[in-house]
């Protein structure tokens, strides 16, 4: 049974992998994809209408961590809690740039949005790359976790 709940987090990451990392990566080159406004909409067109669906994804990762190894949930939660906090705001601040930058009129907070995804994007895949990598360099726990 373990073995079958490894394989369902297995491809629930693998499935955030692939999908946000195309928004991610789009994030990241946000600033070097549209130079004026007509362009800027057209990149955010691309993803707006996934992007929500895609996070979804990190939502299920949680809720399977905790549902099929909750030592691992409670260890790494509370091992990698800035990492996941800096995850955590980063993906407000991607969702805020992209959903409230259309309903704002004054050209000077379109332009803190404008500079808030590709930050934001940036540090999501920051904090995401510096939990994977530790774990693989490997986390020592102590006999209570």
């Amino acid at each position: 049974m373990e073995f079958f709940w490894f394989v369902v987090v297995a491809v629930a990451t693998a499935a955030y992998a692939v999908t946000d990392g195309f928004d991610l990566g789009i994030g990241i080159l946000f600033p070097l994809l549209g130079r004026d406004d007509v362009e800027r909409g057209a990149v955010r067109a691309t993803i707006s209408h996934l992007w929500r669906a895609y996070e979804v994804w990190l939502i299920v990762l949680g809720g399977l961590l905790f549902l099929a190894f909750p030592r691992l949930y409670a260890v790494s939660f509370s091992g990698f809690y800035l990492a996941f906090m800096i995850l955590l705001w980063c993906l407000i601040g991607r969702g805020l740039a992209l959903e409230v930058r259309s309903h704002l009129g004054q050209p000077v907070w379109r332009a803190a949005c404008d500079a808030l995804f590709p930050i934001s994007s940036f540090l999501v895949a920051f904090a995401l790359g510096t939990a994977a990598g530790n774990v693989i360099r490997g986390v020592p726990l102590g006999e209570r976790g």
